[in-house]
């Protein structure tokens, strides 16, 4: 199959959905997490994407009351689309270590998008960065619309820099003071929330530990997920932005129901900003803790959300939710 890209860029050809692109090249083990299937140069810093959203899948479609498109599917095909567009379009090599500054996105059109099934993503990606250049690039701002079968969902935005092997080692063992352990050395712990609790169904997507409730906010345990093959596909150094995002919607999803009486099996998230100012290391405690603030105009919930490790604060931002129409939702009968 094929899909226009009329709306993008005319005289750009039609990006393809028949098979997924070279998963080395995604920083990933399994195809069956491989989403992206084309890209496309579209200008000096632009590149259209193309990926196709799974029917069903052990994570993504894990959500125990509706059938919405998973905003963290979104957001991983975005993540997709910026770490193949690096390698193919501007120039970044195969030993190069990808680190998230901060990313953030928005979906307006999250429940109005006709989604066939599977259904097809295209994204435009605009770059701060010129595609093809002959120096590779060292860190770049990407700018991501969404549309699901030509339908505009929302957009993303990433900032993200990129090391040399070489040189992320020496920037991680220095700031720690010792070579950083990987998630194959850490003893697996799980989590104390019932899936149910934080919208899911599958124990193996729940990531919080403990959770304690102030009246005013929820703060809980992060684990290290290394037993799911979609949030740790592979062995990491630390706790990936994936990972802490999606401790975020959890975090936020039981403080809603907490604090504001909302049902986390029909809450969804409507869109979010997290900036990542440390690493999350996998051998110390990491906490998230959610604090609703309010509402926007548009009545989406805001959270306020921050990660800490070792007494100091290693990401934070917010996250909005709002409930899902019903119908996306999932009958009970």
């Amino acid at each position: 199959m094929t899909v226009s890209t009329s709306a993008f860029l005319p005289e750009a050809r039609e990006l393809r959905f028949v098979r997924s692109v070279d998963r080395r090249l995604l920083h990933r083990r399994a195809l069956s997490e491989v989403f992206l299937t084309d890209t496309e140069s579209a200008g000096d810093n632009r590149f259209l994407a193309g990926a196709q959203l799974p029917s069903s899948h052990a994570y993504f479609t894990d959500h125990a009351g509706h059938t919405a498109i998973d905003p963290i599917l979104l957001l991983e095909c975005a993540r997709q689309a910026e770490t193949y567009g690096a390698h193919v379009h501007l120039g970044v090599g195969d030993d190069t270590k990808f680190v998230l500054k901060s990313w953030s996105m928005r979906l307006p059109g999250l429940f109005a998008a006709h989604a066939c099934d599977p259904a097809e993503l295209t994204m435009d990606v605009t770059t701060d960065c010129p595609l093809g250049a002959s120096v590779p690039a060292r860190a770049v701002t990407y700018d991501i619309r969404l549309l699901v079968s030509g339908e505009p969902v929302g957009d993303v935005h990433l900032e993200v820099g990129y090391l040399s092997s070489a040189a992320y080692s020496v920037v991680r063992s220095g700031r720690r003071g010792s070579a950083p352990v990987s998630s194959d050395d850490v003893p697996l712990t799980r989590a104390t929330t019932a899936p149910g609790e934080v919208g899911r169904t599958n124990p193996v997507n729940a990531l919080l530990v403990d959770p304690v409730r102030d009246g005013e906010s929820v703060t809980a345990g992060v684990r290290v997920p290394s037993d799911n093959a979609s949030m740790f596909d592979h062995a990491q150094d630390h706790l990936p932005g994936m990972v802490l995002t999606e401790a975020a919607r959890q975090a936020c999803l039981l403080a809603g129901s907490e604090l504001l009486g909302h049902s986390p099996n029909t809450t969804a998230v409507a869109g979010f900003g997290l900036a990542f100012s440390r690493f999350a290391e996998l051998d110390a405690p990491t906490t998230v803790n959610a604090r609703p603030e309010g509402r926007r105009d548009d009545g989406t919930a805001v959270h306020r959300v921050s990660f800490h490790q070792s007494g100091a604060e290693i990401a934070a931002g917010t996250m909005d939710t709002t409930a899902v129409p019903a119908s996306h939702r999932r009958s009970t009968r």
